[in-house]
C-alpha cells in the first residue's frame, strides 16, 4: 500500500513538473510571436475629432450598460369617439 503512494506521489509531481516546464516553453514563444502579429483593428480606426471620439465613447458605454426595467403608459386614441 505504502508503495502505491509513492508511486502516484512521484507520478503527479513529475506530471506537474512537467506541465510547468511546457507552459514555461510556451509562454516564451507566445511573447516572441505577439510583435509578429497586425495591430488590433480599434487602433487603426480611432476617430480623428474629438466629437467623433466622444461619440465613440458613448456608444461603447451604452453597450456596456445594463438594460433598465421602464413602466410604459398605454394612452389609448378611440377614433370613433371623436364627436362624444
Amino acid at each position: 500500500m505504502g508503495f502505491l503512494i509513492k508511486f502516484l506521489l512521484v507520478f503527479m509531481v513529475i506530471y506537474f513538473l512537467l506541465k510547468g516546464f511546457v507552459s514555461f516553453l510556451l509562454g516564451k514563444r507566445g511573447k516572441q510571436t505577439s510583435p509578429r502579429q497586425p495591430q488590433r483593428p480599434e487602433q487603426s480606426n480611432q476617430p480623428v475629432t474629438q466629437e467623433k471620439r466622444i461619440i465613440e465613447y458613448q456608444k461603447k458605454t451604452f453597450e456596456i450598460s445594463e438594460a433598465e426595467d421602464v413602466d410604459f403608459v398605454e394612452i389609448k386614441g378611440n377614433k370613433g369617439e371623436a364627436g362624444s
